[in-house]
């Protein structure tokens, strides 16, 4: 809608210096406290079990928690918390800690995406995959972050007619 305005996007799992690099906003997910910036929360996320739908008919069909006992367990370094989910879903006899740890979430998905097992991964990273049935969710239970996702920008700048154009736009899209 505002063809005049040019993006450049730069993913990174590292925090964007907005002393240091020609940036305008970021968009993080993290606790929401960021000294000397400003911050405009867009929404919450939620983590849930996802897994290949081949996993859910094969020698041993998941179909309760307990389930997951013969499963390998995919750990996403810092973002997912089995153990905790676990205990909400009241799983008895799987080992929490067992499974290879990913440190980028993508990665995780990727192995989930192949048939490796299965992850626990954040709502907005494979709301895709679900609804192109490559992955789905074997169970209904979701657990709430501690984290969440937001725009932010150093408190001293205004923002710009092109950044709260672009902030309006995430916001739809986000409401879309």
């Amino acid at each position: 809608s505002h063809p005049e305005i040019d993006l450049r996007l730069a993913p990174s799992r590292r925090l964007s210096s907005f002393q240091n690099e020609d940036i305008d906003l970021a968009i993080r997910y993290g606790a929401g406290t960021y000294p000397g910036l400003r911050t405009i929360h867009l929404m919450n996320e939620e983590i849930s079990p996802v897994c290949s739908p081949s996993l859910m008919t094969g020698a041993h069909p998941i179909q309760k928690p307990d389930d997951l006992i013969h499963h390998t367990l995919l750990h996403d370094d810092g973002h997912g918390n089995w153990r905790k989910w676990l205990l909400t879903a009241k799983a008895r006899n799987v080992d929490p800690n067992k499974g290879p740890v990913y440190t980028d979430s993508a990665m995780a998905v990727q192995s989930a995406l192949e048939g490796d097992g299965i992850a626990l991964a954040r709502r907005l990273l494979v709301r895709d995959d679900l609804a192109k049935g490559r992955l789905i969710k074997p169970f209904s239970i979701v657990q709430p972050t501690e984290f969440a996702y937001y725009i932010v920008y150093p408190e001293e700048r205004s923002p710009s007619v092109a950044m709260q154009e672009f902030i309006t736009w995430v916001q739809q899209q986000l409401q879309q």
